[in-house]
């Protein structure tokens, strides 16, 4: 599969006639994972040789697949159009080097038309296998569950929604930008994960600026539901922001309560462990709850 930065360079040489048919693909992926000619044809309203061309050149580009009764639109294609996208519409100039790569998404570097640093966050949720991922998300009674596409579409417009209602809190949250198809362009957050970081100076005051963070988003009556060391950063001012939103839950959701201890005891232990703390979980739980 082309890299994030492959994808930048054939946006930047993408012809309209490919890009005319790629959005037929990217705009048929809710109904239809595959499209033969005859589809292709209809909602393009092109001629078949123009089809032909541009179809064989998106081949090449390896932003579709062939199959036994059509073609399929691939990752690599859904990142070019999404990049499209966002270069067309001015939020961002192109994206530059890559700032993490995860289970389930890649972010990378980009800057804006008025030159500030952003982040474009692209869904990966498949990468990992199947049977965790349909585990994890209780994809079951999803009747795409084989799309995973649109499984990273929805996942990043999960996010950005949540991100934008933080925003109005006093959390630290990245600011959410704008949301094209599987990404989310947001600022770029200059801070380590917790567990990148070898040692802190004062880690029960890091434990307690953790805390308030969750109180915070739970009084918004939301969970992260994924807390870990992981998805924490601590940036050079100390501050602590937590990232990746895609599994958050509102406090309807049924298992809130136990999503929420998770949460707390992911956190909790993995201070207990590193640096010894000795930390009340059912205290701290209780002063949510107030």
């Amino acid at each position: 599969m082309p890299s994030l930065k492959d994808s930048a360079r054939i946006v930047k040489n993408l012809e309209n006639l490919e890009y005319r048919v790629l959005k037929v693909f990217v705009s048929s992926i809710k109904h239809h994972q595959i499209i033969n000619n005859h589809n292709i044809l209809s909602y393009s309203n092109l001629h078949k040789d123009r089809v032909k061309y541009a179809v064989e050149s998106l081949l090449k580009l390896k932003l579709i697949s062939k199959t036994q009764n059509g073609f399929k639109l691939l990752t690599a294609g859904l990142d070019v159009y999404a990049l499209k996208l966002l270069v067309d519409s001015g939020i961002i100039l192109g994206i530059g080097n890559s700032l993490g790569i995860g289970k389930e998404s890649d972010v990378v570097e980009a800057i804006s038309e008025i030159q500030q640093q952003r982040a474009v966050k692209f869904f990966r949720i498949g990468r990992i296998s199947f049977t965790d991922t349909k585990r994890k998300r209780s994809l079951e009674k999803n009747k795409n569950v084989n799309n995973w596409l649109l499984i990273n579409i929805e996942a990043a417009k999960r996010e950005y929604d949540f991100l934008v209602k933080l925003k109005s809190t006093k959390m630290n949250i990245a600011t959410p930008y704008f949301r094209s198809m599987h990404s989310i362009v947001m600022d770029r957050i200059n801070g380590l994960r917790l567990i990148e970081i070898r040692n802190l100076p004062n880690p029960i005051e890091i434990f307690d600026k953790v805390f308030e963070q969750i109180r915070i988003s739970y009084n918004e009556k939301i969970i992260n539901g994924d807390l870990s060391e992981y998805n924490i950063l601590l940036d050079e001012n100390n501050d602590i922001w937590i990232i990746d939103w895609p599994q958050a839950v509102t406090l309807e959701h049924p298992n809130a309560e136990f999503l929420i201890r998770r949460d707390l005891h992911n956190i909790i232990r993995y201070f207990r462990r590193k640096y010894d703390l000795t930390i009340d979980e059912n205290s701290y739980y209780n002063t949510l709850l107030k």
